[in-house]
């Protein structure tokens, strides 16, 4: 493990060095994104946002309906329970159980809808923000773009670019939805 990750730090100190020699020719423009506000404040990252939000709020819906309907089931279980028959506090016990796999079953299920979601949403705004990054880059005259969050430890805010990406892949978004 050691070893990863000194290769690792040697692999990117190099890069680092070659990067201070190559960018003071000033011929080499380099920039970095937080893809995280990016995501978080395109018009994209909005409506993705918004959408998960509302799946949410109607998932909550049908989950507090669900509880409160085994809620009605215990308290008229532990209220009819001494005066019912054997067999029927067995059915009734029965079908609170069955009530209650069927929410917890509900409940990872949902869980599991929301994430493939939001792996829909990352997947597709990933692959536009490629296409609009390497525009951007080809535009801007940019030899790399990095990601903040992969291994930048510190890089002059100068050369962060986040915002323009985002109006970049605003006005890409908006062109391209209209097609």
């Amino acid at each position: 493990m050691k070893k990863y990750l000194l290769v690792s730090i040697i692999a990117v100190g190099m890069l680092v060095m070659s990067l201070a020699s190559v960018q003071a020719s000033d011929s080499f423009n380099f920039g970095y994104i937080d893809l995280q506000r990016v995501m978080a404040l395109s018009s994209q990252g909005q409506v993705a946002k918004g959408k998960m939000q509302a799946k949410q709020e109607e998932l909550r819906g049908v989950l507090q309906k669900k509880q409160a309907e085994i809620s009605v089931m215990k308290e008229e279980l532990e209220r009819q329970g001494m005066m019912l028959s054997p067999e029927k506090r067995q059915e009734k016990e029965s079908n609170y159980q069955k009530k209650v796999r069927d929410f917890k079953i509900f409940v990872s299920d949902s869980e599991k809808d929301m994430k493939n979601l939001e792996g829909e949403f990352l997947k597709k705004m990933l692959k536009d923000l490629e296409v609009v990054t390497s525009k951007f880059g080809k535009d801007g005259k940019y030899q790399l773009i990095l990601e903040k969050r992969s291994g930048i430890i510190y890089a002059d805010e100068a050369n962060d670019v986040t915002e323009a990406l985002i109006k970049a892949y605003d006005q890409w978004t908006a062109t391209n939805l209209k097609k």
